[in-house]
This record gives structure tokens, C-alpha cells and sequence, in this order.
């Protein structure tokens, strides 16, 4: 006769309640067989070194998930972090009060002010875009690499605010990608009077439109 082998089982009782443990058998109908001459009706019976290997593969399993979403947490919070350096150490443009306060929001009329050669490339395209859509608009720019500020003439006020708002909010976004400041912002100034300020963020990529006039 072959020697037994341990199985785990899981059984009822002639009252209907759980019975769970373990008996020697050749092979699990004996098992099987061996429950019910005592009584009880088996729903489980299962070689008990594989239930054993069973809840290990569980267990390393449950290891491996742990230990991968802590490291994925890690390289998450690794990677935040490198983009809040990046985003600390990059220039950020002031706010128009700031900018109002500094005094250096004079106009240029029908010229383009910049300090650079890539700015003025930069001032030269915009205006062309903006002339392409609404000609004799703009009456001159000035290029800051964290700040756009467009003089128009009072015939802005015959583009409608949601074409007017979406082209402010392209031109900001062309200021970033050209760039690549932290915040950076595009105004649109009619005499001394500032209508509109957009603010890209790049940390969140979006763009905040706010209207003065």
C-alpha cells in the first residue's frame, strides 16, 4: 500500500457547520472516501504541500506588488521633485502690477523693442500672425523672453472677446515654446490701458486669461 500523504480539507458536519483540517490518505479519493465514513461531507481536499506552495507563490507575490509600488512611488516623487527644481530654478514674469509698478510699460508705437536678435524675430512673427488676422491692429510690440506686450490700436475692440482670447492664448503659449520660462506673459495694451494679461504656467499647462477693460 502506498504511504499516505497529508491533505488539508474542508468539510461539512451532519449539523451543516465548517470543518477544516487535515488527514493521511493515498491519494485524494481515499481521502475523500476516509471523511465521509467519518461523518462529514468534504467540498475541499487538496494535497496539503501544494496548498503550502500555493500561499508562498501568494506571498511573493504580494511582496513583488509591494516593492514595485513603492518603487514606482519613489521614481514618481523622484521625478515631481526633479520638475519642481526645474520649475524653481526657471524665470518667472511678474504679474501687470508688478509691471505697472516698475514702470516699464510704455509703448512703442509702430516699432518692435527688443534687446536681442531672437526677440526681435519672435516680435516680428507674432505681429505678422496677429496682422494676418485683424490688419492694423497692432501698432508695436515689445519682446521679453519671460514677456510679450502688444500695442493695439482701439480696433481691438471689434474682435470678438472668444477669437480675441484664443489668439492671446496661442501667442502665450508660442512665447513659452520659443522660451521656455516657467510663467511667462503676453499683454495687450491700448493707450496706457492694460486689456487683457495671459499667464502660461508650465507646470500645470495652462493658460489664465484675465480681462481689465
Amino acid at each position: 500500500m502506498p504511504a499516505g500523504k497529508a491533505y488539508y480539507f474542508k468539510a461539512y458536519d451532519r449539523a451543516g457547520n465548517k470543518r477544516t483540517g487535515s488527514i493521511e490518505a493515498p491519494d485524494p479519493r481515499a481521502a475523500d472516501a476516509a471523511l465521509r465514513q467519518q461523518g462529514l461531507r468534504p467540498y475541499f481536499v487538496l494535497d496539503r504541500r501544494k496548498v503550502k506552495k500555493a500561499l508562498l507563490r501568494r506571498k511573493v507575490k504580494r511582496k513583488q506588488l509591494i516593492l514595485g509600488l513603492g518603487i514606482a512611488a519613489i521614481g514618481a516623487s523622484l521625478i515631481f521633485s526633479s520638475l519642481l527644481v526645474r520649475y524653481a530654478g526657471r524665470e518667472r514674469a511678474p504679474n501687470v502690477a508688478q509691471y505697472r509698478k516698475a514702470g516699464i510699460l510704455e509703448g512703442y508705437s509702430g516699432m518692435i523693442y527688443t534687446e536681442r536678435k531672437e526677440e526681435r524675430e519672435f516680435g516680428v512673427k507674432m505681429v505678422q500672425i496677429w496682422e494676418s488676422f485683424y490688419p492694423g491692429v497692432v501698432t508695436g510690440v515689445e519682446v521679453r523672453k519671460l514677456m510679450l506686450t502688444i500695442y493695439v490700436t482701439k480696433r481691438v475692440r471689434k474682435i470678438p472677446d472668444n477669437e480675441l482670447d484664443m489668439l492671446v492664448s496661442n501667442t502665450v503659449r508660442a512665447l513659452h515654446r520659443q522660451f521656455g520660462a516657467a510663467v511667462c506673459t503676453v499683454l495687450v495694451i491700448r493707450g496706457d490701458e492694460t486689456l487683457l494679461e495671459a499667464t502660461y504656467d508650465s507646470l500645470s499647462r495652462s493658460v489664465h486669461i484675465r480681462s481689465y477693460g
